[in-house]
């Protein structure tokens, strides 16, 4: 559950690159982030859990997000949303079962894993587990307790401006995907 390159390195450079990881995780959900609704924020969390997963493992993609998450919410209060750490954690874990254990080699079977991770957490993270829990957290705490849209109706908004915020995340790794393999390259684990 741990990649290569991480399992090469001593225990105290591990702790130091999950410690980065977790840092910059706090940083991307806290401080660079826009809350544009009270259920629709645009964050970049997802570009750090994509690459704690790729180049450490699934095991330590999923710490990274589940604790940046905890820590941001602890530095950085804001609302009630206990799931999304989880859900975080998710996707790092996810990044790294698809980049570091479907076997492949060469720069197409690369970017082909990374397609594969990105259209399966859009689909089981975006568009079911985070809007279930932003669906829900509007009926508990906004809505006071009343249904005023019918979920279909509310994910089709939802899911128009999320496609962007996960589009502009998606981006953002595949540009600095060749300079994450060089990093793996470096230590002769590519």
């Amino acid at each position: 559950m741990f990649s290569k390159t991480f399992r090469s390195f001593s225990a105290a450079k591990q702790t130091a690159f999950l410690a980065v990881f977790i840092a910059a995780s706090v940083v991307a959900n806290s401080y660079l982030n826009i809350d544009v609704t009270p259920s629709t924020k645009i964050t970049f969390s997802y570009f750090v859990c994509f690459f704690a997963g790729f180049l450490l493992g699934p095991f330590p993609g999923f710490i990274v997000g589940i604790l940046g998450d905890a820590i941001g919410f602890l530095l950085v209060p804001s609302g009630a949303y206990w799931l999304f750490g989880l859900t975080l954690g998710l996707y790092g874990f996810f990044a790294g079962v698809f980049m570091n254990l479907i076997p492949g080699e060469g720069k197409k079977w690369l970017y082909g894993k990374a397609a594969i991770t990105f259209a399966v957490c859009f689909v089981l993270i975006t568009c079911i587990t985070n809007s279930l829990v932003n669906y829900y957290y509007l009926y508990i705490f906004v809505w006071e307790g009343v249904y005023k849209k019918a979920f279909w109706v509310w994910l089709g908004g939802r899911l128009a401006f999320q496609s962007v915020v996960y589009a502009v995340n998606m981006v953002l790794c595949y540009i600095v995907l060749p300079f994450s393999v060089r990093i793996k390259a470096f230590h002769n684990l590519v």
